[in-house]
């Protein structure tokens, strides 16, 4: 009994010490910042695994909801009132889902919603800018089971399977009793894991062993055209790799006359990714600000230094550049004169967070709201172009806005000279 009441003793005194070690560091350091980010990472990950109650879900969402929404009016209601609506009627996860949509559709905000696991895990997949398995896409028909796309970069690709190839056996898997949907979540099941596939083409019986991994999504890609100018395609503003890709891509096309950036059909992506692209290009000036709950928090300028070589910039947009390919137009438009072609933009000035929650699902809720460096407002308007052509191609170019920006680089450069 002495031993472990001593040992209680050590192990109390000592955290005691602790606590009060950490009270006077906090107490006499209070211009240093504390990173919780570690800390909270672990958190999270619990909050992942933990397995609780459907109805404890609902609430959680509620406070997610009340704390972090943009719009501190709740769409001018009053969110108490969702607190104990449905108190006994939430039993398993599809009654929560329903309760959490219905709660959240009250906004009237379509980037706020629900993201039940396997759409949580999929959300997350995107923001990296991957994708996991072995890179097809099928369909069923009345011939089979067949390919409609190879992905780039998969094991498929390497593996020279073809669009239009008909699948007859995947292992030993009777797959004319699955459904689609099943047979896609087994052939991309399992980092690492190699399936043994036999596939007709034509009057040949191939077999082939794909692996299944992560498969990179190339964001971006560049020509340097004859006339030695610049065109950078960026097809969205996802994933880890896309500030470095998206810097060397500027240091490869330093030396050209004028760059043209396409931002067509972009989607957009990733806050920060926006940013740093746009700091890249910008020396000073304002890149964008940010409110919460109609309250300006902060505004992000632009570094000193620069990898891009002051010269014409062309900004190529339609009416589906949306959200990160927004603040990148808009911030390269006002600080370095960049002209915007093209259409109206989609108007999205808000910045979502993706929350995890329990039971491995998770939130999509709008925390803030971006002003662009003019102070231009773009929810209802988009950003209007300086000049205005629809992107529909005519019969004499296969991409007619392209042709118009190759056209107006010339005269800049011409009347430059």
């Amino acid at each position: 009994m002495d031993k472990n009441f001593k040992i209680k003793n050590i192990l109390f005194y000592t955290f005691s010490i602790l606590i009060v070690a950490i009270i006077i560091d906090i107490k006499f350091n209070p211009l240093e910042k504390i990173n919780y980010a570690p800390i909270n990472n672990v958190i999270d990950g619990i909050k992942q695994t933990q397995k609780i109650a459907p109805a404890r879900v609902y609430i959680h969402a509620w406070h997610i909801a009340r704390r972090e929404y943009a719009d501190k009016t709740m769409n001018n209601q009053d969110w108490r009132r969702w607190r104990n609506r449905y108190n006994n009627k939430i039993k398993t996860m599809d009654d929560c889902e329903v309760a959490i949509n219905t709660m959240l559709s009250s906004l009237n905000d379509p980037y706020t919603r629900f993201l039940k696991s396997n759409n949580y895990k999929r959300q997350k997949v995107m923001m990296d800018s991957k994708i996991t398995g072995v890179g097809l896409t099928l369909n069923k028909s009345a011939h089979g089971l067949i390919v409609n796309r190879v992905i780039k970069n998969s094991s498929a690709k390497q593996q020279n399977i073809m669009p239009g190839d008909c699948i007859i056996k995947i292992d030993n898997v009777n797959i004319n009793m699955m459904t689609l949907e099943q047979i896609q979540n087994y052939i991309n099941s399992g980092k690492d894991k190699v399936h043994k596939v036999e596939i007709k083409r034509g009057e040949l019986i191939l077999v082939k062993e794909l692996k299944s991994g992560d498969i990179p999504i190339d964001t971006m890609n560049y020509v340097i055209t004859k006339d030695n100018i610049g065109i950078i395609k960026l097809s969205t503003i996802m994933g880890e790799k896309a500030l470095i890709d998206f810097r060397n891509i500027l240091e490869k096309t330093n030396g050209t006359r004028a760059l043209i950036i396409d931002l067509r059909n972009n989607y957009g992506g990733i806050l920060a990714n926006a940013v740093q692209m746009a700091d890249m290009m910008i020396t000073d000036g304002l890149i964008l600000s940010i409110e919460k709950k109609g309250v300006p928090i902060f505004k992000i300028n632009a570094d000193k230094k620069s990898v891009f070589t002051p010269k014409p910039v062309i900004i190529l947009v339609n009416e589906k550049t949306a959200s990160a390919s927004e603040i990148l137009a808009g911030a390269l438009k006002s600080d370095i004169n960049a002209v915007v072609m093209g259409e109206n933009t989609y108007g999205k000035n808000t910045i979502q967070q993706v929350i995890p929650m329990s039971n491995k699902t998770g939130m999509i809720i709008t925390t803030e709201k971006y002003i662009l460096p003019n102070g231009e407002d773009i929810e209802k308007t988009g950003i209007i172009p300086d000049i205005t052509i629809n992107s529909v191609s005519d019969k004499k170019s296969k991409d007619k806005l392209l042709s118009e920006a190759v056209k107006l680089v010339n005269n800049i450069v011409k009347n430059e000279k």
